[in-house]
């Protein structure tokens, strides 16, 4: 602890195909972020694209922005956050029209981006939005005198026509630094705009920045001790970032012989994020199920059976549970609908600190983050913005043989449908020959019981032979003519 607070270390591990990048608070995993060397990144991204076609029943349309799949955007975010009601009905929107839009929600799935025509160019200390024209300054920064100073600093320096949000990371700054900040993205806006006339293609304008520079930009404070990375490249371009040469020091290249994660115990941790099940300190539990519409989290008591009452046994755990789901939401990047199912409570205000707790916990998220209220079944919804896909989307892709749901038949269930088919086939009467089944190990083993066999041999009057089948997909099998 350094002046009352939480010191943190952040800790990266680049190489070409992937970057992973850690967050430690007092050593315990507090943000991680993978990202991956592809094409399917574009979330900040500036295309310019063509309107496909307008859907008025949605108030929505389609914008090819040059990707396989079209962009989808509301109709409202065509126009300027300030727009009035007459501005928007007066500009009239056509299929063919071309528009400047930034990704804001990344393909996936079968769904395509989320785009607005919003822009916004995130700085180190500062936010410009070309389409409003105010300054905003971050609620975080509560001294009146110092937001009056910032303000003046960026209407001295931004054009009237451009509106500029200044970051917390601005707060006691030098007008110098936030002045170059500002210039920068002013410069990089007018390149967008000059690419965006000279072009006639559907195409990327902007790119936004890698993960490392993101951490640079959005998590390096007074409260970042370290920075940690194993990469030399990685880590000059770092210090270049770090304008300030008394921040530079903190920055290290970790040359260990150990990998950096193993090093500051982040592998393990990861590991925990991939699993379905987290166990609680009290021996309680969180189960993650995740479907394309919400996640659910089911919380148990499991093994803790508590000194106290009942009622006293489930709120201990419940309130557990609360903060590790916070801690969990963040760490996996878990966005859109979340549904968390509580252990029931009796008391209304053992309910009320448990929402109380969850808004507490989450206040710290960078991405914003509702809790709605609990049902009287003690289902709490909450809702996360999502824009990138979540580590679970990232990590894994669906079973090739379930598909997706976990679920297989079983081998009983299998046997049952190679018995319907001989049947039918039977009625049918081509079964002609002797008959060879090729099917999984464990569906073989029933139906070579000995007495389901000769059963069915002599139902079919047919000698039934078997082999077993090299596909991993118990559900497979086939069946064959017999020939000797």
């Amino acid at each position: 602890m350094s002046g009352g607070k939480v010191m943190k270390t952040i800790v990266a591990n680049i190489m070409p195909e992937e970057t992973r990048l850690a967050i430690l608070e007092e050593g315990r995993l507090r943000d991680y972020a993978v990202e991956r060397d592809d094409e399917s990144r574009i979330v900040n991204h500036i295309y310019r694209g063509t309107i496909q076609n307008i859907l008025p029943a949605l108030q929505a349309a389609f914008v090819n922005i040059g990707r396989k799949k079209n962009a989808f955007i509301y109709m409202g975010d065509f126009f300027p956050r300030a727009a009035t009601k007459e501005e928007i009905q007066q500009t009239k929107l056509s299929v063919g029209q071309s528009v400047l839009v930034q990704v804001i929600k990344e393909e996936q799935g079968t769904k395509g981006a989320k785009v607005t025509a919003n822009v916004s160019l995130a700085g180190r200390y500062s936010v410009l939005m070309p389409t409003v024209q105010y300054v905003g300054v971050s609620k975080k920064i509560r001294d009146e005198e110092e937001r009056n100073r910032l303000r003046e600093i960026v209407n001295r320096v931004k054009p009237a026509s451009l509106g500029m949000i200044v970051r917390t990371v601005a707060n006691g700054v030098s007008a110098e630094v936030l002045e170059a900040d500002i210039v920068y993205l002013l410069h990089t806006w007018d390149s967008i705009c000059r690419r965006y006339k000279l072009t006639k293609k559907n195409k990327l304008l902007y790119r936004e920045t890698d993960l490392v520079m993101r951490m640079i930009r959005d998590h390096d404070s007074d409260e970042v001790a370290e920075i940690v990375v194993d990469q030399k490249e990685s880590y000059e371009r770092i210090k270049q970032v770090l304008i300030a040469p008394d921040k530079r020091h903190k920055v290290r290249l970790y040359q260990g012989e150990k990998p950096i994660f193993d090093a500051y115990g982040v592998e393990e941790e990861v590991k925990h994020l991939l699993s379905r099940q987290i166990l609680l300190p009290s021996g309680g539990n969180l189960i993650f199920d995740h479907t394309e519409a919400l996640t659910v989290i089911d919380v148990n008591s499991s093994k803790y059976t508590g000194n106290g009452t009942l009622q006293d046994t489930i709120f201990h755990v419940n309130k557990e549970a609360a903060k590790e789901i916070a801690r969990q939401l963040r760490l996996r990047d878990i966005g859109g609908i979340i549904l968390v199912d509580f252990i029931d409570m009796v008391r209304a205000e053992h309910r009320e600190e448990i929402l109380e707790l969850l808004v507490k916990e989450t206040a710290s998220d960078t991405n914003k983050t509702r809790i709605m209220g609990m049902t009287a079944l003690n289902l709490v919804e909450i809702t996360r913005k999502k824009s990138r896909q979540g580590l679970h989307q990232v990590q894994f892709s669906a079973c090739p043989i379930c598909g997706g749901t976990g679920y297989l038949y079983s081998a009983e269930s299998v046997a049952l449908q190679i018995i319907r088919k001989l049947r039918h086939l039977l009625k049918q009467q081509k079964l002609s020959q002797d008959v060879l089944v090729v099917a999984h190990e464990s569906v073989i083993e029933i139906l070579q019981e000995t007495k389901r066999k000769e059963a069915l041999e002599k139902e079919l009057a047919r000698t039934l032979y078997f082999e077993v089948s090299t596909h991993a997909n118990r559900e497979v099998f086939s069946i064959l003519a017999y020939s000797k």
